[in-house]
């Protein structure tokens, strides 16, 4: 039996016990909890279906199915759902009492779905939805990301809650700024407007006016720093020893990757931008949710031209460290929503910016953690052993990709791993948050890898990286 087959058996156990329609009370309390009753919005194609949403069951089938078959289709996410079968590691008595948190989710995706796939699509809702966000931050100053540390998040943000938070931020900026712009092309007046008009200091200024058919390697850092920040989050967890060390690994497999082959940002004008293999009719109804019609309007849209297994790896990676580290039952949304899983790899980066802002700040400030309607009412007694695995999946698959993507490339998923991070890794953390802060556009966590010698190899490893670590940290201190 296959891998898709064992993982299908999972799905088919996991079936029994959902709604394959939405539920209207649900979603009414979904609304009312996350206070997005209160988005104002003039768009047409949002305000039809959300009115149905919340008065209709909708037929989730076509939604469902897409994610199943995504899932099925994602090898780590697969490997794992087929390991998790063949050892019997999750009850149907387990999924049964998850039903109630399962059946949330369900209805959350539909939301997410909705709103994302016209955030994308739209010619103004994802500023309405941005400035919805910030007026529920409560930020004074939300073009400052220095104000937004300290005072534009929640006092229970964590540390690493709070620098994603403004990390995300200039990605957010940059679509709305392109966006504003339709398909005319940008001036350095139009940006100077923009800049102005939204009050943006610091690094939330960084945007590039949209160059058709000029390529660039600027993405790069940026998203090289965004991986480590859940690398470095994976490795000093409390789950360190159950997959988290793995998991980090596999995104210092993400990174090796990226910076070896030097993946190209371009502009691009696109009329939709929908899941890879998803259309929308001549009615404009979208597949996937069909009371929801897709805004047809020609758009900038920025492409990151990354591989389909790298897309795959960052997904099961990804899902690994917020399952683990942040929330088991709101925040894997952003992730799974298929404008995002299911995106095409070219423009992976700009809808998974989209939806970790909306999510993420809809977390924070709605403090959805410790409201006990998201809260998961269930626990999988082989939870550890599933996380445990689930990080040799991730680490296995960056290994091979590495290999497969960049066959000249002396780069090794454990070298580079103490390359970047050695015995130090809180301080080693910091001084590429530095590095990066002082060249935000051409900094390469990679560049001064060399791969091990076998000289070496009667050397005591330890000893070699504690030389090196320590002449790290008098040269850093």
């Amino acid at each position: 039996m296959s891998k898709q087959d064992k993982a299908a058996i999972l799905f088919s156990r996991i079936e029994q016990y959902i709604s394959f329609k939405s539920n209207p009370e649900l979603m009414n309390r979904i609304l009312s909890d996350l206070n997005l009753d209160s988005l104002y919005t003039n768009n047409k194609e949002f305000n039809d279906f959300l009115v149905k949403a919340k008065t209709e069951a909708i037929d989730l089938n076509p939604l469902l199915s897409h994610i199943k078959l995504a899932i099925l289709a994602n090898e780590p996410l697969c490997s794992l759902l087929a390991y998790i079968q063949d050892n019997n590691l999750i009850s149907d008595e387990e999924i049964k009492k998850a039903s109630r948190t399962l059946q949330l989710q369900i209805n959350m995706l539909c939301l997410f779905e909705a709103i994302m796939l016209t955030m994308t699509n739209g010619e103004s809702f994802a500023k309405e939805v941005y400035d919805h966000l910030i007026r529920r931050s409560g930020s004074y100053l939300p073009g400052n990301p220095l104000f937004d540390f300290f005072f534009g998040t929640p006092l229970h943000a964590s540390l690493f809650e709070r620098l994603k938070l403004i990390s995300i931020k200039p990605g957010m900026l940059s679509i709305l700024f392109h966006k504003s712009t339709g398909d005319k092309t940008e001036t350095k007046m139009d940006l100077d407007s923009f800049i102005e008009k939204m009050h943006l200091v610091g690094w939330n200024r960084d945007i590039d006016l949209a160059t058709e058919g000029v390529a660039s390697t600027v993405t790069v850092p940026a998203m090289g720093v965004n991986i480590l920040e859940a690398a470095w989050q994976d490795l000093t967890s409390s789950r360190k020893d159950n997959g988290g060390l793995n998991n980090a690994k596999a995104g210092i497999g993400l990174i090796s990757i990226m910076e070896e082959k030097q993946y190209p940002s371009h502009f691009e004008l696109r009329s939709e931008i929908l899941p890879e293999g998803v259309q929308s009719n001549e009615k404009a109804n979208y597949e996937l949710l069909p009371d929801l019609k897709v805004c047809k309007v020609v758009k900038k849209l920025s492409q990151f031209d990354v591989d389909s297994q790298w897309r795959d790896l960052y997904s099961s990676w990804n899902l690994f460290f917020v399952l683990s580290n942040i929330d088991n039952v709101f925040m894997p949304i952003k992730l799974l929503i298929p404008t995002v899983f299911s995106a095409e790899p070219q423009n992976y980066k700009e809808v998974r910016v989209m939806s970790l802002f909306l999510l993420g700040n809809i977390f924070l400030a709605e403090n959805t953690k410790n409201n006990p309607f998201f809260s998961s009412d269930y626990n999988f007694r082989h939870a550890t052993e599933i996380f445990s695995q689930w990080g040799k999946i991730n680490k296995n698959y960056a290994e091979e990709i590495l290999h497969k993507l960049c066959p000249d490339s002396p780069k090794e998923v454990e070298s580079v791993f103490s390359h970047i991070f050695g015995h130090y890794p809180n301080l080693n953390f910091t001084r590429h948050l530095l590095g990066f802060g002082q060249r935000p556009r051409e900094y390469n966590l990679t560049q001064n890898y060399q791969k091990p010698r076998n000289a070496l190899f009667f050397s005591s490893t330890s000893t070699i990286d504690s030389e090196r670590d320590e002449c790290l940290v008098e040269n850093t201190l």
